[in-house]
């Protein structure tokens, strides 16, 4: 039952944003609705059971910078199943599989000229050392890496990575996304060594998410699964401002009221649940305007190993841009096999994109084959396809002045998709940031700021501590 004289409040999305949301307003006594289009909570952290264990339907992991996510693990009580891996990462380009973990690695790099390779190392230091970020804001990352690392090392390294988030846009892209990535694989570096250490929470990080569902749950909010939002209007009942409407498996329609809500989709999805409102043309503009790129996951079970690298990022024309082998972190015997995911970002309009799981599955196989010889479809065991249509925002050159803000210009409506994490680029440690930016929004503009008069979970209490503190994040 919920408590009428409470100011209500309605989270869009279940995933790792609104959940941290959810959860900082229900502690501080506020009545919360999230609703979640899918059958399940997680958004892009969703995850499924694979042999004796739970595993992402895309990869993830964290880095030692990670502070805020670092933070709630710790206070959820998992910090136990949070392990620190030494990884190690390679390209395959040229028909070969290099080595590139370390700055030797680099140094060493045959591909390219010496020279090159130099500039290209003292142009990784220098972006990871900037901190006024704003000067990037006008150039694209393309010429940024010309420039100062040279065209050979361009062409070689750097524009299949940015293809491989980007695709056709991928000269558009602005240089403060690649300084993001310099800095941030800086921080998580091994000093000594000069090789990186990234986190995963052993069991799936599907464990944080059912502490923040049950958390929430026990705190008197409310997730209701299956619930498709398809419009935002005015509510015609004078005690709350607005009223969300759902449909459901079955078709019928249901409809939420809330005085606050916080959106946390991309803005092309929020403009089209909020046309019955009086938007100002220019922020629908602005979020009409920005792209976002699909992903295409396959995750597949195999027999054996295929590499001893993590990570490899492919450099020439295949199917797939990288190959992500979890159990060279992971005990394979966790899964029942050893679980790889291969990758790819692309349009929507792209053919491939709407081609059905199996063609998509033979494409991938044969990309496989080509970077591994000795691997043979015969050793996949299972596997499972998942495209993620929202996947990543495109960052093009002065992104600050195209973001959509996250303060909408419609009285306490919040936007908190992936396209409002700016400069860095999305990832979990900033879902959590933006999801506590979010919650902090309405808590501020709330006439009414309840006090939960139920007993605080150290991870509900750390989350009220951040929302109410007036520092920022």
């Amino acid at each position: 039952m919920s408590d009428d004289s409470k100011h209500h409040i309605c989270i869009i999305g279940a995933g790792l944003t609104g959940l941290v949301s959810a959860c900082a307003l229900a502690s501080a006594g506020y009545q919360v609705t999230v609703l979640e289009s899918t059958l399940h909570s997680g958004g892009m952290v969703t995850s499924f059971n694979w042999g004796k264990s739970r595993l992402e339907y895309i990869y993830h992991h964290i880095f030692t910078s990670d502070n805020l996510i670092i933070r709630l693990i710790e206070k959820a009580g998992l910090s136990d199943q949070l392990k620190w891996f030494k990884t190690r990462d390679a390209l395959f380009a040229q028909q070969q599989i290099h080595p590139f973990t370390t700055p030797l690695d680099l140094l060493k790099f045959p591909l390219i000229p010496l020279g090159q390779r130099i500039r290209t190392g003292l142009a990784v230091l220098k972006a990871g050392r900037l901190d006024n970020w704003s000067e990037l804001e006008r150039q694209t990352a393309s010429n940024w890496l010309i420039r100062h690392g040279g065209e050979k090392a361009y062409t070689c390294i750097w524009d299949p990575l940015l293809r491989s988030k980007f695709d056709k846009d991928a000269e558009d892209v602005s240089a403060v996304w690649i300084w993001n990535k310099f800095k941030l694989r800086g921080s998580s570096r091994n000093q000594k060594a000069g090789s990186e250490k990234l986190g995963y929470l052993e069991g799936s990080f599907g464990l944080l998410i059912d502490k923040l569902v049950h958390e929430l749950i026990r705190m008197g909010g409310t997730l209701l699964t299956g619930h498709t939002v398809m419009n935002i209007s005015r509510s015609e009942d004078v005690s709350v401002r607005y009223q969300i409407s759902c449909i459901l498996e079955n078709c019928t329609t249901v409809h939420v009221k809330a005085d606050s809500i916080i959106a946390t989709v991309a803005g092309r999805q929020f403009a089209g649940i909020t046309t019955s409102l009086d938007m100002p043309e220019p922020y629908r503009n602005q979020i009409q305007n920005v792209s976002y790129k699909g992903d295409l996951c396959l995750i597949l079970r195999l027999k054996q190993k295929l590499s001893p690298y993590y990570w490899t990022t492919v450099c020439e024309q295949l199917p797939f841009v990288v190959v992500v082998e979890h159990t060279n972190l992971i005990d394979p015997d966790n899964y029942g096999g050893h679980i790889v995911y291969l990758s790819r970002y692309l349009d929507a309009a792209d053919p491939l994109w709407t081609q059905p799981d199996n063609v998509i599955y033979q494409q991938f196989m044969a990309g496989l084959e080509t970077i591994y010889p000795h691997f043979s479809p015969r050793d996949v065991i299972d596997w499972r396809l998942r495209r993620t249509r929202y996947a990543q925002p495109v960052i093009h050159r002065q992104y600050a002045d195209r973001m959509p803000a996250l303060d909408t210009p419609l009285p306490g409506i919040k936007l908190a998709g992936t396209a409002q994490i700016y400069p860095e680029d999305r990832g979990m440690n900033y879902a959590v940031r933006l999801g506590l930016q979010a919650a902090r929004s309405v808590y501020r503009e709330s006439q009414s700021r309840p006090e939960n008069p139920l007993e605080q979970s150290d991870i509900m209490l750390w989350l009220y501590q951040n929302l109410a503190n007036t520092n920022d994040l």
